[in-house]
């Protein structure tokens, strides 16, 4: 069981004379109250982390007691980190309590020092609140200011603090609640006694540094005026406690650094080991402090450590990652691969049919060449003998052409009473008749009557018709039969027999005669002609 003032606790302006009523709470009833002090003294102070164990508990609890009767100080003696100034600062903040603790600096001396004291004094002395002044070992940086401390624990004051003016101003408005307590002494002592009862000085101290002896010596007020506390270090059993409360801690302003927790799964085993090596160690240095500093240190490591492997891990699961996504790449672009080779295969049998028919097509393009090379023999050879040919109907066409022309000649020299001679003959020799017949079946008339030969005769321009008339139009069948006309009745067309006749049938035996044989040697021509176009097609 604890006792504790805070549960009834008022404001912190005033305190009853014998202190504050003390209230019995359980270890389970005292936690959400330290819990609260804790929370208030991270922030209005210091935001530190607070490990609660029986040893603090303590602490907190003896400095609740002294801190809330009228003028209770401290004399906080111990080894650094032992937990005295959380203790103190979660006792002020749980009784409303000010603190005050100088902070000190390289250009920090007694000036600066006074004008603190000035500060904690005005609010002690003459607002009436409840004021803690806590002084560590490192702020005594001078000499002087241990005895200003023993003169405020012995008399309240400090001489020499004030100056009259300053003095003045401070005490004016005193005076008034001086005269309602019916206060008997000057205002300097009613000021002082202020101070007496509303601060509450602390003075936290190394017992085992060579200074605290004679420091104690030289001032006794540090004895007479304060309740000593001895606070050398903790127990096994909390020592071993603390691993896993700071390992486990929650910050919340470090809980997920990076995507990386803060907290730290300790084993007892572990926990003891940790007390184990500080114990290992020197006695001058087994303080509170270096064990709490190898934990932190520890931690650090722990966590660096930590951290760069969960950083690894999450590298290498990245890397498993792509390559199992780089897996799948390869294993479509397999899949996608054996598709295309499946095509490939066909556009493979494909290609290797055109290839074949490439080659059968070049096999007989190789074949028709030779056969071309050998048409081309041929009809060259072909081309040679229908030149020969024709060049030989030619001479024979140049031995025909004079006499169609000596026939178109004689024809044109015929006077035109001979040819009306002829048609007035009412039963023409035979003579006459086989050579109009000739005429008349070269120029295409089938009608071989004598009227018909009279009418062909009596024709204006008929002279002229004869003359021009082209071989090349006798039709094969009227010169077939002309021919065995002239086989027939060559004696009709001999010049001798034919002038006999009359003078006309003579020039017209010979055009029949010229024409007959043109036309042969043109209709041997023609066959020839055809053949060669043939050819240069």
């Amino acid at each position: 069981s604890y006792f504790v003032s805070w549960v009834n606790s008022g404001n912190r302006r005033a305190l009853p004379p014998a202190g504050r009523i003390l209230t019995r709470l359980t270890s389970k009833d005292l936690g959400p109250f330290i819990e609260r002090g804790i929370t208030r003294y991270r922030s209005d102070y210091r935001d530190t982390d607070v490990f609660i164990f029986r040893e603090i508990l303590n602490a907190i609890v003896r400095c609740d007691r002294v801190l809330t009767t009228p003028g209770g100080s401290l004399l906080l003696a111990g080894r650094s980190g032992v937990g005295r100034r959380t203790a103190i600062g979660i006792v002020a903040s749980m009784n409303n309590m000010k603190l005050f603790s100088p902070k000190v600096s390289r250009s920090y001396g007694i000036k600066q020092f006074k004008n603190d004291l000035k500060v904690i004094l005005q609010s002690a002395g003459v607002e009436g609140e409840q004021c803690v002044l806590l002084m560590e070992d490192y702020q005594f940086i001078e000499s002087t200011f241990v005895e200003l401390i023993n003169s405020l624990l012995s008399a309240g004051e400090v001489p020499g603090l004030y100056t009259p003016d300053e003095l003045e101003s401070i005490l004016s408005p005193l005076r008034e609640e001086s005269s309602q307590e019916n206060f008997r002494g000057t205002m300097v002592q009613y000021f002082a006694q202020r101070v007496k009862t509303n601060l509450h000085i602390v003075l936290i101290m190394d017992f085992t540094r060579p200074t605290f002896t004679v420091a104690c010596q030289s001032n006794p007020g540090f004895f007479k005026e304060c309740s000593v506390q001895w606070m050398e270090g903790w127990s096994e059993k909390s020592m071993t406690k603390i691993p896993s409360m700071l390992f486990s801690k929650d910050r919340s302003d470090e809980a997920m650094k990076d995507g990386f927790t803060e907290k730290i799964n300790l084993d007892e085993d572990l926990s003891k080991l940790f007390y184990y090596i500080h114990q290992s160690m020197e006695k001058k240095y087994l303080t509170p402090r270096r064990y709490l500093i190898l934990l932190e240190t520890y931690r650090q490591v722990y966590l660096s450590k930590h951290h760069a492997n969960v950083k690894r891990q999450k590298h290498l699961k990245s890397g498993v990652s792509k390559l199992s996504d780089a897996r799948k790449v390869v294993d479509d672009l397999k899949r996608n691969a054996e598709v295309k080779q499946k095509e490939l295969a066909i556009k493979q049998h494909e290609a290797d049919e055109a290839l074949k028919q490439i080659t059968k097509s070049m096999a007989d393009a190789g074949t028709q060449k030779t056969e071309m090379e050998q048409l081309k023999v041929k009809v060259n050879e072909e081309t040679s003998y229908i030149e020969r040919q024709k060049r030989e109907i030619d001479d024979e066409l140049a031995e025909t052409q004079p006499l169609i022309d000596q026939a178109k000649q004689a024809v044109g020299n015929l006077k035109s009473d001979t040819l009306v001679e002829i048609r007035s003959l009412r039963a023409p020799p035979d003579v006459i008749k086989d050579i109009l017949e000739g005429v008349l079946k070269l120029m295409g008339v089938s009608d071989t009557s004598w009227t018909s030969m009279k009418a062909f005769l009596g024709k204006r321009g008929v002279k002229e018709e004869i003359m021009s008339f082209d071989p090349r139009n006798v039709v094969p069948e009227n010169r077939d039969s002309v021919e065995q006309l002239l086989r027939k009745k060559s004696d009709s067309f001999t010049q001798e027999n034919a002038a006999k006749a009359s003078q006309a049938a003579g020039p017209l035996a010979t055009w029949v005669i010229a024409n007959v044989k043109y036309s042969k040697v043109l209709e041997k021509i023609r066959p020839l002609e055809e053949k060669q176009n043939k050819l240069k097609k």
